[in-house]
C-alpha cells in the first residue's frame, strides 16, 4: 500500500530529475536560464511535496465489499439487512475480563468462562442512530423488534460451576467518578427513572449513587441499579444440549414477567431455591430499554420529548451489565461492595458515537490490535518513501546549483 501512495509523488520526482539533469546541461550556456530553472525546479519540487503530502486513511485505495457469505457469517444477518455492514451499529461491548471487543445483532452468541459459570450472551439494539433505517425495517432482527416499545434485549445462558452463597443480583454499574457533581435537574431525573424501573420491575430494587473515592475511607461502592433476579424479563430453564438458540424466536420459550407477574415471581422464586449446576438457564431483559438508549448514549421517554445525555447521569459514558453472588455481611445496610461479590459475568457496554477516554475501554481484539500495528507500519514506511524522495531532489538541486 505504501508504494501504492507513493508511486505518484515518485514519478513527480523523476520528472523533477529530469528536469535537474537538463538544467546542469544549460547551466554552461546561460546562467540567467540556469537560474530561471533552478527557481522552477525548487518551486515544483516544494509544491509537489506540500500538495501531495502524506496521505490519510480516506485517502486509500477503497476495499472491495465484503461477499455475501461474509456479512451474513460476521453479523448474523442477511446482506439486505446489513447494507454493506454498516447495521452492526455503534453499540461495542465486552466481558470483563476482556476477551476481545464485540459488536451487536451477531448471528452467534458470544462465550465467556470464569470460575463460577459458563456464558452465552447476546446483545441485540434498534439502529436508533439511523432514523431512515429503523424506519424501513432493514436492520438485523427487525422482525423479532417489529411492534415493540423494547429499544434493545440482552439474552444470556449459564450455567453454573458452583452454586451461589448469598443472593443473585442482576443489574447496571458506573464506575466511582472522583468528584462527580449531580446538577438539581439531573438529579431528579435519575429520581424519575428510579421511579420508572419500579413501577416496570418491582420495588425490590437496590440503587446507590456510589461513593466518592476522594471522600472515602475504606472500599468505595459503584453506582448501581441492581435487581433481584425475579426482575429479568423472561427466564427458561433446560437440561444441556436442549436449551434454545439465543438468536432464535424466544417467544414461546419458557416465562414471561408480563403474562402473569405473581405466577412469574413464583416460578422464578421456586427455580432460584433449586438452581443446579446440571442445568443451563436461559435469561432475557428488555424492560428498562424504553427509557435507556445504548446507541445514542441517551436517556429518553420519560415523559413526551424528553432526552437527556446518559453521560450526565453515569459519569464517564461506559456502564457495566452484571449478574452476581452477594455474600451477606453484618452489615446490616449491606453495600454492594466489590469484595462481597462474586461475579458470574459483568460486561462493559458503551457506543461509539460518544465513546469514553481510551484507557477506560476493555483491550481491543487481536485482529483489531493487528491492524493499528499494519497502519504504523505503513505509516511509517510512507515516511521513509517521503524522505528519500526529499533527499534525492535535494541532491539533484546541488547538482543544478554546483
Amino acid at each position: 500500500m505504501a508504494n501504492t501512495a507513493f508511486h505518484g509523488l515518485n514519478g513527480w520526482v523523476l520528472a523533477i530529475e529530469m528536469a535537474a539533469g537538463t538544467a546542469a546541461v544549460i547551466w554552461h550556456c546561460s546562467s540567467a536560464v540556469a537560474s530561471l530553472l533552478l527557481a522552477v525546479v525548487l518551486l515544483l519540487g516544494l509544491w509537489v511535496l506540500l500538495l501531495r503530502g502524506p496521505r490519510t486513511s480516506s485517502s486509500y485505495p477503497k476495499t472491495e465489499k465484503p461477499s455475501a457469505a461474509a456479512a451474513t457469517d460476521e453479523i448474523g444477518a442477511s446482506p439486505a439487512e446489513m447494507g454493506n455492514l454498516k447495521h452492526q451499529g455503534p453499540v461495542r461491548w465486552s466481558f470483563m475480563p476482556s476477551n476481545g471487543i464485540l459488536c451487536c445483532n451477531t448471528r452467534e452468541p458470544m462465550a465467556f468462562e470464569n470460575e463460577n459459570a459458563s456464558v452465552k450472551a447476546l446483545v441485540l439494539h434498534r439502529p436508533t442512530h439511523d432514523a431512515d433505517c429503523e424506519a424501513a425495517g432493514q436492520y438485523p432482527y427487525a422482525w423479532h423488534f417489529h411492534g415493540r416499545k423494547r429499544i434493545w434485549e440482552v439474552r444470556v445462558q449459564i450455567r453454573f460451576k458452583r452454586l451461589p452463597k448469598g443472593k443473585i443480583c442482576f443489574g447496571l454499574e458506573m464506575r466511582p467518578a472522583e468528584g462527580h457533581q449531580k446538577t438539581f435537574l439531573t438529579q431528579q431525573v435519575q429520581r424519575t427513572l428510579v421511579g420508572a424501573m419500579r413501577a416496570a420491575i418491582g420495588n425490590d430494587i437496590y440503587h446507590t449513587p456510589g461513593d466518592d473515592p476522594a471522600s472515602t475511607e475504606g472500599e468505595v461502592e459503584s453506582p448501581a441499579f441492581v435487581m433481584p433476579l425475579w426482575a429479568v424479563d423472561q427466564f427458561h430453564v433446560a437440561v444441556p444440549g436442549q436449551e434454545p438458540l439465543l438468536s432464535a424466536n424466544l417467544d414461546r420459550i419458557g416465562m414471561k414477567r408480563t403474562d402473569s407477574v405473581r405466577a412469574y415471581i413464583e416460578a422464578m422464586r421456586v427455580t432460584t431455591e433449586n438452581l443446579s449446576c446440571d442445568k443451563v438457564y436461559t435469561f432475557c431483559v428488555w424492560g428498562v430499554s424504553p427509557f435507556v438508549d445504548v446507541s445514542t448514549w441517551e436517556l429518553k421517554g420519560l415523559w413526551p420529548g424528553f432526552k437527556m445525555d446518559a453521560a450526565k447521569l453515569s459519569g464517564d459514558p461506559l456502564v457495566y451489565v452484571a449478574a452476581y453472588d452477594l455474600e451477606e455481611t453484618r452489615d446490616q445496610s449491606q453495600r454492594h461492595l466489590e469484595s462481597c461479590k462474586s461475579y458470574y459475568f459483568k460486561v462493559a457496554l458503551w457506543s461509539t458515537l460518544k465513546p469514553p477516554k481510551a484507557e477506560l475501554l476493555p483491550m481491543q481484539t487481536e485482529q483489531e490490535q493487528q491492524t493499528k500495528a499494519s497502519a504504523k507500519r505503513e505509516a511509517k514506511e510512507q515516511m521513509l518513501q517521503r524522505k528519500r524522495a526529499l533527499d534525492r531532489l535535494l541532491r539533484w538541486t546541488c547538482v543544478c546549483g554546483a
